[in-house]
Formats: C-alpha cells, sequence, structure tokens
C-alpha cells in the first residue's frame, strides 16, 4: 500500500481539482547588474515586498521551484521527498541585486518546502498570493527604513516564530490579516530609531502569518498522508 501512495494521491487530486492551478512561467534571476531579467521585481502587487525583502524574495523562487517538483514528482507516480538532501541540484536563482544572500537562502528553503508540498498533494499555485498578501497595504503602512534591512529582518523573524507557533498548535485558526499579530516587545533591533522598529513590526507581522499558515498547512498534509498509508 505504501508504494501505492503516490497513485492513490493524484487520483484524489484528479478527482478534486480537475483543473490544477498552473503557476506562472519560472523567472530569471538575472546576472548583477542585469535586473531587466528578473520578471518578479516587475510583477504587480508583488515587486514592493519582494524587492524591499530577500527572505521574502527567496521564498518566491523556492515556492516556484519545490511546486514544480511536486508536481513532477506525483505524476510520476514517486514517494514524496522529505529530506533536504533529496533537493540536492536546486537551483535558488540568487542575484546580489536582490539583498543579502544568506536572507535570500533562509526564504528560498521555506518556500521550496510549502511549494513542494502544495505540488505534490495537488493544490492551486499559492505563490503569487502569498507574496501579494505580504505587500498588500505595505505602501499605506509605515515608512521603511531606506536599505530594507529591518523591514526583513523582522520578515524572516516573524515567519520563523510564526511557523513554530502553527506546528505547536496546529488546531488554532489561522490569522488572516497581519493587523492582528502583535510585534514582540523584545526584538534584535540595537538601533533606538523609531522608524526602523515601525518596519522591523510590519515585516513581522507579515512574516508571522505566513509563517503559521505554512505550518498549519504542513501539518494538515502530515495527517493526509498518514491517512492514506
Amino acid at each position: 500500500m505504501h508504494r501505492n501512495l503516490p497513485y492513490i494521491l493524484l487520483l484524489i487530486t484528479t478527482a478534486a481539482m480537475p483543473a490544477i492551478a498552473q503557476p506562472p512561467q519560472k523567472a530569471k534571476g538575472g546576472l548583477s547588474g542585469e535586473p531587466g531579467q528578473e520578471t518578479h521585481l516587475k510583477e504587480a502587487g508583488s515587486a514592493v515586498v519582494l524587492a524591499r525583502s530577500a527572505f521574502a524574495h527567496g521564498y518566491r523562487h523556492g515556492y516556484e521551484e519545490g511546486y514544480h517538483l511536486g508536481n513532477i514528482d506525483v505524476n510520476m507516480g514517486r514517494l514524496a521527498r522529505k529530506k533536504r538532501d533529496q533537493f540536492h541540484g536546486v537551483s535558488q536563482g540568487y542575484s546580489s541585486q536582490f539583498g543579502p544572500k544568506q536572507s535570500f537562502e533562509a526564504g528560498f528553503e521555506a518556500g521550496l518546502q510549502a511549494g513542494y508540498s502544495d505540488g505534490f498533494l495537488g493544490r492551486s499555485f499559492r505563490g503569487v498570493e502569498v507574496t501579494r498578501s505580504l505587500a498588500r497595504a505595505l505602501e499605506r503602512a509605515f515608512p521603511p527604513d531606506s536599505s530594507g534591512q529591518y523591514f526583513d529582518q523582522g520578515l524572516a523573524s516573524g515567519y520563523a516564530q510564526g511557523f513554530q507557533k502553527g506546528t505547536a498548535a496546529p488546531a488554532l485558526a489561522i490569522p488572516l490579516e497581519a493587523s492582528v499579530v502583535n510585534c514582540p516587545q523584545s526584538h534584535p533591533l540595537n538601533v533606538p530609531d523609531a522608524t526602523a522598529e515601525r518596519s522591523y513590526c510590519e515585516g513581522y507581522r507579515r512574516g508571522f502569518v505566513l509563517g503559521h499558515t505554512d505550518a498549519v498547512v504542513r501539518g494538515v498534509d502530515r495527517f493526509t498522508l498518514e491517512a492514506v498509508k
């Protein structure tokens, strides 16, 4: 039965979703100095946050790669990949124009796992909506720090803590709006600057919602896989 799992999932997916939403054509991360090749930075509704946060940009790249691989694996009748080394050789598409590489890579890893899960289990591609939700009302929020450094730090930290909370208590309702998330009173900012702090918190709230959502969704995945073994 275990070896037939991918086929069962494929049949379930086909019955429930006769027309699986496909991801847009993958953007190419241009070489440094060639920003015109990176279509994400021109994408309506998402560009504002992708240009401001290397973590968010990495998440988007990772999600697209993961979703693509998940679709391939389930349609080829393969077992789901569960270990990071099973994704060896996946291109991150990083360019120095995207911001800090470490932050981009952390976002890529998070997006890769979320995208693979969605692609393998036949859910609709949500990568575009995810980044648009991170960007929603951002221009009307607080003025960002000039480099986006604190916003990016906040988003990455919020994602990690939101994911941790969602994993520990998956039965809790998913926060639908960043406005319901409280920014922690203690955070890694060492600069007593009100603008930087507000920018950090704007990123934190958005990242927390995304991380919590991913944790809950992937928790459902584990339950689904166990149920059909």
